[in-house]
Parts: C-alpha cells; structure tokens; sequence
C-alpha cells in the first residue's frame, strides 16, 4: 500500500486522526492545541472560550503572584462547590509542562465538568481551564485530555 493510500485511510477512519488547531494567546504567553472542530466564541484579556463538538472549553486567566499549589487546589475545590455539581471527586494535584496545579471532575446533569487550576511559579498568571462535555462519552474525555497537556508557556 503506497503512502498516500495509507494517509488516506487513516484520515478517513473516524476518531483515528484528529486534526489540531494550535492556538497561541501572545498576551499571557501560552498556546494549546484544539480538535478542527472548536470554534473560537470569546477571545480577549478575560477569558478564551470554544465550542467543540458536544464539548466546551474556557481558559480564565488571574493574576497573583502569592499563591501555591495548595491554594489553587483550594480555589478548584471552592469553584466546583460554587457550580454546584452532583458530583465531585477530590482535587488532584498535577505538574504539566511548567505549570502546578490542581484538577477536579464533577457532574451536574449529566454533563461533566473537569476544572483545572494552573499557576506559573515564573510568575504572577496563573489559569483556570474548564472543559465541559455529556458524560460517558469516552472521545471527549480523551480530547480533553489531550488540550490539557497541549497547554504550554511559550
């Protein structure tokens, strides 16, 4: 099988190749990699919004230079209590290309919501990812996953 019938066939398979976005947000010096599929709803100093398909995703930037890993696994805890979701299970703590953190998963009406707070110990921007998708679907848990370590500093 030549090479262009191989990348034909791949393509063709659904869920096998997903083709990428790269986004770079040059004010708070990160870029991330999403699925073809998003489209871009907000896109400014407060937040960068997209919707997927049945997904969503927001990147809430803050500034403070003062906190740690444990209070921004204290302020995921806090955000996942102010949503009010049925479901909470407890804030893990996480190191991803520079950053420490803390995420959380919660369900509320059979939608999940993974939330993930982000501090940069190089300085005082710190994030607050949020992606949303209809529970026990297995692609988008993946494709979340996948965003999530995309995340980088430039």
């Amino acid at each position: 099988m030549n090479k262009l019938m191989i990348a034909f066939f791949l393509i063709s398979m659904n869920g096998i190749i997903t083709a990428q976005q790269q986004y770079t947000w040059e004010e708070y010096g990160i870029s991330f990699s999403l699925a073809d599929d998003f489209v871009e709803k907000k896109n400014d100093a407060t937040e960068f919004s997209a919707d997927g398909d049945g997904m969503s995703l927001s990147i809430i930037p803050f500034k403070d230079a003062s906190i740690d890993q444990e209070d921004i696994t204290g302020f995921v805890m806090e955000a996942a209590a102010s949503m009010e979701l049925d479901r909470v299970d407890d804030v893990s703590t996480i190191e991803i290309n520079g950053f420490q953190g803390g995420y959380a998963e919660g369900v509320q009406d059979g939608v999940n919501v993974f939330m993930m707070g982000l501090i940069d110990p190089d300085s005082e921007t710190n994030f607050f990812v949020i992606i949303a998708f209809l529970e026990g679907d297995g692609n988008a848990i993946d494709e979340g996953i996948e965003i999530c370590r995309s995340i980088q500093k430039l």
